[in-house]
């Protein structure tokens, strides 16, 4: 006699039985192998596809990887109205050394004599008076011949002049004094006030007052009066002689 099943023991379902030949499957396990068969298709589809588009090796190349950002590599060129104009460079003077025919625009120069003194003498047609430069000051007489190359004539120290200044160590360029046509030396030379001609000469001498303690290097003259870039002439000053 078989002893009474417990009424708590789990009941084990019994595992589906294949059908027997020429049995038709039901509609629901057409419907799960139809889906079967579909997903292994899928899955081998796939392999298939990795395996032919691989490399010769037979291994799968992997994608590559691109920047998130894109870099422009390409050259362009140059942008000539982005650029700041570069400024053109300054004109040159022309440079000559003391003793030397210094030329500019029809005018030569020759710088005979730099000299330094605390007192000019002054011709007022009349008198002649002491001029003094005075405490800390001192005066810079640069002597002078000079030519007239030119078609036109001109006056080489009244007027304007060919003057255009005395420079020191430091840079600092000084003007001729107001009184240079009273200077004596110029009386005498008919340097001011009477202009020279085509084809001549005359000595000429050009005053300046400067610190005591300025070291004059160059005199720069010009024979457009500095009315023509370019035209601008320097004679380097080799020393100085006490008067």
């Amino acid at each position: 006699m078989t002893p009474p099943k417990p009424a708590d023991e789990p009941t084990i379902t019994p595992a589906p039985v294949a059908a027997p030949a020429g049995v038709r499957p039901s509609r629901r396990a057409a419907l799960l192998l139809a889906v079967w068969t579909v997903v292994v298709a899928g899955v081998s589809s796939g392999v298939t596809v990795a395996i032919v588009g691989g490399d010769d090796s037979g291994v799968a190349a992997a994608p590559e990887s691109s920047p998130s950002i894109w870099q422009d590599t390409r050259t362009y060129p140059d942008d000539a109205q982005g650029r700041e104009a570069e400024p053109s460079p300054s004109p040159t003077a022309s440079g000559y050394a003391m003793g030397e025919k210094a030329k500019s625009g029809g005018v030569t120069v020759v710088v005979k004599k730099v000299r330094e003194s605390a007192t000019v003498a002054i011709d007022d047609f009349e008198t002649t008076k002491t001029l003094k430069a005075g405490a800390g000051a001192k005066y810079v007489i640069v002597e002078t011949t000079v030519y007239n190359d030119g078609a036109e004539s001109f006056d080489p120290v009244c007027g304007g002049g060919i003057s255009q200044g005395l420079i020191d160590a430091e840079g600092r360029t000084f003007d001729m004094i107001e009184d240079v046509y009273q200077v004596k030396e110029n009386q005498k030379a008919k340097a001011c006030l009477e202009d020279v001609q085509p084809g001549f000469r005359r000595d000429a001498f050009f005053v300046y007052k400067l610190p005591a303690d300025a070291r004059p290097i160059q005199w720069a003259f010009s024979g457009s009066r500095g009315g023509t870039e370019g035209d601008l002439a320097v004679v380097t000053i080799a020393g100085t002689a006490s008067s």
